[in-house]
């Protein structure tokens, strides 16, 4: 968790206050510690928790807990990576249900990202995620950021890197003809 934490943050796809992750371990969930920096992470920074349910340790993990807990239990994630990912989150706050990725390699690999509903570390938020999870690989809570899924950690950074980079392109592509549109209106004038 450590190596890809740094890469998280020195990617862009969060800071280093932002952001969780966590891996399936039979019958546990390693999960980041709340407040953890990912760009810091060590073995005090990881939570154990029960993957049946609540348990008196998820005070201590992530508050996105409950929303890991509940991907394990309605898919087939073995790991989960969750950024705050800038150019992912704008898009959830101007799009109305779904991210359409323009790149090829978005369109070939992530399809429609979905955009769902919920305040953070909320059952709700849980809920509406895991309803789309089960036929995406990640999905982007509003104004809030990206879930991403793997086998395995490596291919969850793999999802949530390459949302991020559909939603650039996606941002810089609308940036552009807004502001050539603009553009053409005030010649015309």
């Amino acid at each position: 968790m450590a190596i890809l934490g740094k890469k998280i943050v020195q990617s862009g796809l969060t800071t280093s206050r932002f952001g969780n992750m966590s891996i399936l371990f039979g019958e546990k969930i390693l999960i980041t510690k709340t407040g953890s920096m990912l760009d810091e992470i060590d073995e005090n920074q990881i939570i154990e928790v029960d993957l049946s349910g609540p348990c008196s340790r998820d005070e201590q993990a992530s508050t996105e807990t409950c929303v890991h807990r509940a991907i394990y239990m309605d898919t087939d994630a073995q790991a989960i990576i969750h950024t705050h990912s800038p150019y992912a989150v704008t898009l959830s706050l101007l799009e109305d249900k779904s991210v359409e990725p323009l790149d090829s390699e978005g369109r070939h690999f992530l399809g429609t990202i979905p955009i769902v509903n919920g305040s953070f570390g909320t059952e709700e938020l849980a809920l509406n995620v895991c309803m789309v999870l089960k036929a995406s690989k990640s999905c982007i809570a509003r104004g809030h950021g990206v879930f991403a899924l793997g086998n395995n950690l490596k291919e969850a950074f793999e999802v949530v890197s390459m949302v991020e980079h559909s939603a650039k392109i996606k941002y810089l592509i609308e940036i552009h003809e807004h502001q050539h549109f603009g553009k053409n209106r005030i010649s015309s004038l």
